[in-house]
């Protein structure tokens, strides 16, 4: 089979113009990457829990003078403020 000059020129001419396409698809999902933006409220929630994971996990203090009082005895708790807290606490739960 023989090739001409012609045919050689349309199949060169053919891949430039593909190769062009191929470029200015590149070209543009290079300027077309993945974004993220996050809104004023998301980006102050990270910035809580930052602070509350920089917190202790355990109130030293106010767990060594909860062990002072029970030892001494003057740690009274009544009934009805351990259920009202309880239940606070369930209502938080379920909000959450």
């Amino acid at each position: 089979m023989k090739i001409s000059n012609e045919q050689l020129h349309r199949v060169l001419k053919t891949y430039n113009r593909n190769q062009k396409t191929k470029e200015n698809l590149e070209s543009k999902r290079k300027g077309k990457g993945d974004r993220l933006s996050l809104s004023d409220e998301v980006k102050e929630v990270q910035v809580a829990k930052k602070a509350l994971k920089s917190q202790p996990s355990v109130r030293k203090e106010k767990v060594a003078a909860l062990k002072k009082a029970i030892k001494t005895g003057n740690y009274n708790v009544s009934g009805e403020e351990v259920a009202e807290k309880m239940l606070n606490r369930t209502i938080v739960d379920n909000l959450v």
